[in-house]
């Protein structure tokens, strides 16, 4: 992971920068956080696009938080170049 000092002041103090996408179930009133986090804006935007390539589940938007838990071992990457195209 490429980190300067500052970042990690800054993810000491406020926390590590995560995403998260809100979905809702078609048909329904249902809207829920999606169970995967991501550690990037570009993955999330992945996701999205994969939900909303579904029948079932409709895209929201996604939000942004800080925690000062470390998901990094447990989130959702993608594994694509950044760039590259959906």
């Amino acid at each position: 992971m490429n980190s300067t000092v500052l970042k990690e002041v800054i993810a000491f103090l406020f926390g590590r920068k995560y995403y998260a996408n809100i979905i809702a179930t078609k048909g329904t009133t249902k809207m829920e956080i999606c169970s995967y986090i991501f550690a990037t804006k570009y993955d999330a935007d992945v996701h999205r696009h994969d939900i909303e390539s579904t029948l079932s589940f409709q895209f929201i938007e996604t939000i942004s938080f800080r925690s000062r838990r470390d998901y990094l071992p447990a989130v959702k990457s993608y594994g694509r170049a950044v760039g590259t195209s959906l």
